[in-house]
């Protein structure tokens, strides 16, 4: 399927944007495009230069890592997830590589209209950047949770 827009409804749908105006969010909805996604079809992959924050509508993306020649699953996405929010760094470069897992269908926006969006200083933008650090907080915190339930997979006990 081409790409195909997205409404500004949709864009309140999503956890960020939910109960912004409609006119905060226009531009945001123009620049903004629904993809769908084959199976094991990757979005982003790590230390490469990543342009768009997503967020998945149906289906789930992995996030992994490469360690000692095997990927490590660091986190799975699934519908209403948003993933990106790295992008919103300096060096905006990927820091997993994102795939997607069966048939997935996402809403990405540009990063640097997102930016733009979140630096003009209107109660919308203070809005956006409390509810990003929110999900990278909570991000970080399920990354957390995987890599401890990865280190006791790991221990043999005799019996």
């Amino acid at each position: 399927m081409a790409d195909a827009q997205v409404s500004t409804a949709e864009l309140q749908g999503l956890d960020l944007f939910a109960g912004q105006p409609e006119a905060d969010l226009r531009d945001l909805a123009a620049a903004a495009r629904r993809r769908r996604l084959s199976d094991r079809e990757v979005l982003a992959t790590r230390g490469e230069r990543s342009t768009a924050v997503a967020w998945v509508v149906s289906g789930r993306v992995t996030l992994s890592v490469e360690h000692e020649g095997r990927a490590v699953l660091v986190m799975t996405l699934g519908p209403g997830d948003m993933l990106g929010w790295s992008m919103l760094r300096e060096d905006p470069t990927a820091l997993t590589t994102a795939r997607a897992s069966g048939p997935t269908e996402i809403i990405e926006v540009p990063a640097d209209r997102l930016e733009e969006a979140l630096t003009n200083c209107t109660p919308t933008a203070r809005v956006l950047v409390r509810r990003i650090i929110g999900i990278a907080a909570s991000d970080l915190d399920a990354t957390r949770m995987q890599l401890l339930r990865l280190g006791r997979e790991g221990v043999i006990t005799a019996g």
